[in-house]
């Protein structure tokens, strides 16, 4: 097996890598160029579809923290009623989105007597309701 300059710099050019790459790939194809490109290829091929099969994965995940975030409520009461209920998600958006109108609206909503509970869905980790409850 024969590695010389000239095919690391081929291996190199073609394929993007760095020098001991190129070497690697030549040694394990004992020194034939085409075979080490192929080599790369295929590793390269695995990598993506080890990544999009993490991607999928990462999106299931997110898919559920969403949905596990629109089952639970926040509700805000008073005086036994419900004046409004909207999901956690959206509670969080808007929080996000104008952080200093969700403040006035929680101070206004506890200095008006109103109670604030987050209620947690069937999502919930545990498998059991959970209430929190401020006043």
């Amino acid at each position: 097996m024969q590695i010389d300059l000239e095919k690391v710099d081929i291996i190199r050019e073609r394929a993007g890598l760095s020098y001991r790459d190129a070497v690697e790939y030549l040694e394990r194809a004992d020194g034939d160029v085409v075979k080490a490109l192929v080599f790369v290829e295929e590793d390269r091929r695995a990598e993506r579809a080890e990544f999009a099969g993490r991607g999928q994965e990462i999106l299931e995940r997110i898919k559920d923290v969403i949905r596990r975030g629109n089952e639970a409520k926040v509700r805000v009461e008073r005086d036994g009623r419900t004046m409004v209920e909207l999901p956690v998600t959206a509670g969080v958006i808007g929080t996000a989105i104008a952080p200093q109108l969700a403040l006035v609206g929680a101070v206004t909503a506890l200095a008006t007597g109103c109670s604030i509970s987050v209620e947690s869905g069937s999502g919930d980790l545990s498998g059991e309701e959970q209430q929190g409850q401020v006043e």
